[in-house]
């Protein structure tokens, strides 16, 4: 859903979702606050299941069946997949292979695919869908795009109302003594098109029971996500020496391997690279994920500049700075006199953080937000647009002073005397998103009910649905 804070502000469409490769980690770039939603979720349901028993006959020919006018023969000179496929010899102008699969009850959508090999001397490619020796009805696949090269060919087909398929046949309609092959059948039930091919020796899949004998799925879900309790998230800054923890995520809690964290902190207008790792109960971790997001950088001109509370982001207000600071840097000297020599001996440590003074203009409903931000003890974050060259700083703020244009109605001018410090420490920090926390839900729900009905997670519930 739209991540809207201020409910009289227009309503703007979802953000974009990135996610890295293996699926595990997830970002949504909140522009209404120049952060980040981090969601890690590393127990994720199967992406393909292939419900045939023996798809690339690798090991024998079990839960296979000759049909039509035709014999078989598993050879592993040639394969699409894994080292063995099966060698039909037409004995008729009809011949194929049933595979079996698991039983599909009436009224199921099917949808089944194979790869073929064929010479120049047949026509077409079709299903037929069975249930031991009865056939229930086929499916036209076409004629191959190209002769003797390996061709993916597909159907569908929705079993018939009081009936049940539990094996298809691949078929093709060639002359008597036409040879041909097919390899990695695959069976599946739903709409749309054909996932990429599955079974349980391929890299990333796996067997629902014995090898070769039992449908098989992509596995998507970390080994041992069950036994995940943390996460730990770091983010990558261009041209920084190391990656930095995530505040909310030094480590965030992600019972069964799913989780969320806010990040309010990354530089603006610039690819940065979040790195998540998964914590075992017993302290091990797993394998890392990876995505790169880039929170957009104000425009320039009024609201350039973002300043931010690193403790609370909901007080953060993107603001109008009318004088940038003049940075000065004290040098830190100790010297002593040396008798008999006009120099001293001394010795210098590194310089002093920055201090200077800031002026920022406020007007409307934005003075308050701005008073808060600049009365509320805390260290703030001070982020502008890259090409200011102006480095991110956490300051401290003192000695705020508010003078009036002209008239109370019209904007309002402040300046504050900053003090640099270094990042505050991000261990065991709790999340904290701006305009979302327990607090809301009284006032947008009416029942606990009413809570669970909108959100499909704890982590959903914990990010106001954008997770």
């Amino acid at each position: 859903m739209p991540m809207i804070v201020d409910p009289d502000a227009p309503l703007v469409e979802p953000p974009a979702r990135v996610t890295s490769p293996d699926g595990y980690l997830a970002a949504v770039v909140d522009e209404l606050w120049a952060g980040v939603v981090l969601a890690y979720n590393a127990d994720t349901p199967p992406s393909a299941r292939n419900l045939t028993l023996n798809p690339s006959v690798e090991v024998d020919l079990s839960n296979t069946a000759v049909y039509a006018g035709s014999t078989r023969e598993r050879i592993t000179t040639d394969s699409r997949y894994g080292a063995a496929c099966v060698k039909h010899t037409a004995t008729s102008g009809t011949s194929g292979l049933q595979y079996l699969c698991v039983a599909i009850p009436a009224g199921t959508p099917i949808r089944v695919s194979a790869w073929v090999k064929v010479p120049g001397t047949g026509t077409t490619v079709f299903f037929s869908f069975r249930d031991a020796t009865t056939t229930h009805g086929t499916a036209t696949a076409g004629t191959p795009s190209v002769t003797g090269q390996w061709v993916r060919m597909t159907a569908t087909y929705t079993v018939p109302a009081g009936k049940t398929v539990d094996r298809i046949a691949v078929a093709y309609t060639a002359p008597s003594g036409t040879v041909w092959y097919s390899d990695a059948v695959m069976i599946e039930t739903g709409t749309g098109s054909p996932s990429d091919y599955v079974d349980g020796a391929q890299p990333g899949c796996a067997w629902e029971g014995a090898a070769h004998a039992s449908p098989s799925v992509r596995v998507t879900a970390l080994p041992g996500a069950a036994a995940v309790r943390h996460v730990r998230v770091v983010r990558q800054d261009p041209g920084a020496r190391a990656p930095v923890p995530v505040r909310s995520a030094d480590p965030a809690w992600a019972i069964g391997g799913v989780g969320a964290a806010y990040d309010h902190e990354a530089p603006l207008g610039v690819a940065v690279i979040y790195t998540a790792t998964p914590v075992y109960v017993d302290g091990t971790t797993g394998p890392t994920s990876a995505l790169a997001v880039t929170v957009p950088a104000p425009p320039p001109g009024p609201g350039d500049v973002w300043i931010k509370s690193v403790d609370d982001p909901g007080l953060s207000v993107r603001a109008t700075v009318t004088s940038w600071p003049e940075l000065s840097w004290e040098a830190r000297l100790d010297s002593a006199a040396v008798q008999g020599s006009p120099y001293p001996t001394a010795s210098q440590d590194v310089y002093t953080a920055a201090a200077s003074t800031i002026t920022i203009d406020a007007e409307g409903d934005q003075i308050e937000a701005l008073v808060q931000l600049l009365t509320t003890p805390g260290v703030r974050l001070i982020q502008t647009r890259p090409d200011y060259h102006r480095p991110d700083q956490y300051v401290l703020l003192s000695g705020v002073q508010q003078a009036i244009d002209t008239i109370p109605t019209e904007a309002r001018s402040y300046q504050a005397a900053l003090t640099q410090v270094g990042r505050p420490a991000t261990a065991g920090q709790p999340m904290r998103m701006p305009g979302w926390s327990y607090d809301h839900l009284p006032v947008r729900f009416a029942t606990s009910d009413a809570v669970v009905g909108s959100y499909s997670s704890w982590a959903s519930l914990s990010t106001d649905g954008v997770t």
